[in-house]
């Protein structure tokens, strides 16, 4: 296939990451080894495919959603038995033959999927999975990245920041400019780093359940106080009690509790439930 013929397409939010010295600082947060079984998603023309691929790396396996780029990608990489490759919709792929295998995870990902991505790589409050990413490095919209890392009081704070931030560590590396990408998205993005948590450091089960299911109920109407939003699932008695055993003032809006508070809060609403 020649890709002179071959335009990016914007149903699959195809920007192609072109900066070399982007390339280059993904390529070194990966911190690859010998021992690393990388999933790449969405490898395009394999700018940064090649990049991993020139390391000391045990494998990697790309999946690519374009069917037009299959043929190219085969061929670019016919002669390195490190590269496998996999036609399909990631969101939709089934992952688990190699799945505990895959040490890391890197990908630019399109802006229109990125909650699902983060579903599936990250994890989700309540869900323990049987795999375990020491490393995913995705480049991602900048104010998604910036709502990630919010902390409370700040408007960007939600569920969102909540929830990754109690499944994993999170490092952002820097931010990258529409012109390091072809054609320039109208956004900026940012390079973020996720070391999800292993599963003992994690809070229990029941915890992370309530946790979700507060978040839920609480940012839905962000703008109320908490007092107003628990009315939906407590009994105003139930509330005083939980209020006074948590020590948390529920005249608070969601975005004003950090995570300890709200770890605190759903263990005191769950011990007055019993």
């Amino acid at each position: 296939m020649n890709l002179k013929t071959h335009y990016p397409k914007k149903r699959f939010g195809q920007h192609w990451l072109v900066n070399k010295k982007i390339l280059e600082k993904i390529k070194e947060v990966a911190e690859l080894n010998a021992n690393d079984f990388i999933l790449e998603i969405g490898p395009g023309r394999g700018a940064l495919t090649s990049k991993l691929l020139d390391s000391e790396i045990r494998k990697l396996h790309a999946i690519e959603l374009d069917y037009d780029l299959i043929d190219f990608l085969n061929v670019k990489f016919k002669n390195n038995d490190k590269f496998s490759l996999q036609q399909g919709d990631i969101l939709s792929t089934n992952l688990d033959s190699f799945n505990n295998k895959i040490t890391k995870v890197v990908a630019n990902i399109p802006y229109n999927i990125t909650g699902p991505i983060l579903d599936i790589f990250v994890g989700r409050l309540g869900l323990i999975r049987d795999y375990n990413y020491k490393k995913i490095i995705f480049l991602m919209q900048k104010d998604v990245v910036d709502r990630i890392l919010a902390k409370e009081g700040s408007s960007s704070s939600g569920a969102l920041s909540i929830r990754m931030q109690l499944l994993s560590k999170i490092k952002k590396i820097c931010d990258v400019e529409p012109s390091s990408f072809s054609p320039p998205p109208k956004v900026f993005s940012s390079l973020v780093v996720f070391e999800p948590l292993k599963t003992e450091l994690r809070l229990d089960i029941t915890s992370e359940k309530y946790i979700d299911k507060l978040l839920r109920i609480a940012f839905n109407s962000r703008r109320k106080m908490l007092r107003n939003t628990l009315k939906s699932i407590f009994s105003t008695d139930e509330i005083n009690k939980f209020s006074e055993s948590s020590k948390i003032c529920l005249n608070l809006r969601p975005q004003d509790l950090s995570i300890n508070q709200w770890v605190n809060l759903a263990d005191n609403c769950i011990k007055i439930k019993k």
